[in-house]
């Protein structure tokens, strides 16, 4: 007996593979509408729920990034609104200008996150406890400085220099075609 692909598996593994190619993007896109953090997480969710609902909408002659901002925008806009923070959203000008940079840029910024993830793989483990510390929302400063003794003033100008640290190696290694040290 012969099986024909099931169609909403196909559809799936379509859904997937693009979702998670661009996942980051997108983040970053509803990161830069909603300047709360809990909030933007909320829109992204809500985001990425829409984008899978209507996946069979989408047309695949299409690319993926500008039709997923513009869902992200309409998430942004109808979550500010239900929480009555319209005056802190971007004008459609702002909002159009930085999506169209940002699929402008999406091969760059894969080359950039490629090299950063290995620049951060190079750093001493300390720097990289530090840093990774730095980004989780519930870590104030004051905090990081008491897991490494050190004053909240010490750990902002830590986090500077490893940041300065990580810039240096992302260029460099871009500029030897990822095969910088």
């Amino acid at each position: 007996m012969i099986s024909t692909p099931d169609p909403s598996v196909t559809n799936q593994t379509s859904f997937a593979k693009t979702y998670i190619a661009n996942q980051e993007r997108l983040r970053g896109y509803v990161y830069s509408l909603i300047f709360n953090w809990n909030d933007a997480e909320e829109v992204f969710q809500r985001t990425s729920l829409g984008l899978w609902k209507k996946w069979e909408q989408f047309d695949p002659e299409r690319e993926f990034l500008p039709w997923a901002f513009g869902m992200a925008r309409i998430e942004a806009k109808r979550f500010l609104a239900e929480k009555g923070k319209q005056e802190l959203m971007l004008s459609d000008a702002a909002m159009e200008s930085l999506e169209a940079a940002l699929v402008e840029r999406a091969d760059g910024w894969n080359e950039r996150l490629a090299a950063l993830e290995q620049c951060v793989k190079k750093l001493p483990s300390q720097q990289r406890s530090m840093l990774w510390a730095s980004y989780k929302r519930s870590t104030s400063v004051e905090q990081i400085g008491q897991m490494f003794g050190l004053s909240a003033n010490a750990v902002y100008k830590r986090l500077r220099r490893i940041r300065e640290q990580l810039h240096q190696c992302i260029d460099l290694r871009i500029a030897m075609g990822g095969d910088g040290k």
